[in-house]
């Protein structure tokens, strides 16, 4: 069984593009749940004015990690972030 799947969501309070990103990555998931019910996910959704550590993403927010590493910024491609976590189920 794979190892859990660990999604943070870098955003900013009053950013329309972040939720957006709120909305496409909520979309994603059901279909990947729908998909892939056996693959655990854990969804964190960070501030980034609060979280200084995640800093270097100011300029690129909305921001998407999987697994800590960057696979989407501005806008989500649903299609894109499904295959990514496809290959990781």
């Amino acid at each position: 069984m794979p190892e859990q799947i660990h999604l943070t969501l870098i955003v900013r309070q009053g950013c329309h593009l972040c939720e957006v990103a709120e909305n496409d990555l909520a979309r994603v998931l059901g279909r990947f749940s729908a998909e892939h019910p056996d693959t655990g996910f854990q969804v964190e959704l960070v501030e980034i004015d609060s979280r200084p550590e995640f800093e270097k993403y100011t300029d690129d927010i909305p921001v998407l990690l999987i697994n800590d590493k960057q696979v989407a910024f501005w806008r989500i491609d649903e299609d894109r972030v499904f295959e990514q976590l496809r290959k990781l189920a």
